[in-house]
């Protein structure tokens, strides 16, 4: 049995919280740790969860408008560092699927709200640094998503049309980045966010959902 990728996709662009690692706890650690240094008044556990999608210059000016904002991106990295990976996970199955899709032919990427630091010592703790082509970060992206200019990057540097393409994420934030990119989009689902409201071309309950649509068996 030979394991052989779609022929009308090339290239896979993959948000790294909620989609290539579970890092539902760590955020609100790292979230909460902020919010009881500077004694601002917290939010509840479940509009935390949402923290995770837009970026941290989004998020952070929001709820700390009188701390400068390189100040907070520092503690919040240095947290993570520290942190992240203790609080982090693989999901169900997710190397080997990745494996499978480079194996396969796939180009694979990740576009994400994390800075290049931190983003790449998750990916090197958990070893899938390997499968990734290319790696977009806050700190190297012109504007942040929705906004098309990272997917634009990576297109550009592999050489890959936007309707040859997919981005995954599990944020409204993912979907319309890809919409505004003119990239097919896939929701995950697996995380604890609510995703009812969110319309994608493809939704996966699992990594073995996103090897079903990317890996086709032949004799």
């Amino acid at each position: 049995m030979t394991k052989t990728k779609r022929s009308d996709v090339d290239l896979l662009i993959f948000d790294l919280d909620g989609t290539l690692l579970d890092t539902a706890l760590y955020i609100v650690l790292n979230y909460l740790h902020l919010f009881e240094k500077y004694r601002v008044k917290m939010p509840t556990l479940t509009e935390m969860v949402y923290f995770s999608g837009p970026p941290l210059t989004t998020i952070l000016p929001k709820y700390f408008p009188d701390v400068p904002l390189p100040t907070l991106l520092e503690e919040f990295e240095a947290f993570s560092l520290l942190n992240a990976n203790r609080y982090s996970s693989l999901y169900e199955g997710e190397k080997d699927v990745l494996r499978e899709l480079k194996e396969a032919g796939y180009y694979l990427a990740v576009l994400t709200s994390k800075r290049r630091r931190p983003a790449e010592d998750n990916l090197t703790h958990f070893g899938i640094r390997k499968f990734f082509d290319a790696i977009l970060c806050l700190d190297e992206c012109p504007r942040p998503k929705p906004d098309p200019a990272g997917v634009h990057i990576l297109l550009d540097r592999l050489d890959v049309p936007p309707e040859r393409t997919f981005i995954i994420g599990d944020s409204k934030t993912d979907i319309e980045c890809g919409r505004n990119a003119g990239t097919n989009t896939g929701l995950v689902t697996f995380g604890l966010k609510k995703t009812d409201d969110i319309l994608a071309d493809e939704r996966y309950g699992s990594y073995q959902d996103i090897e079903r649509s990317f890996i086709h068996e032949r004799q």
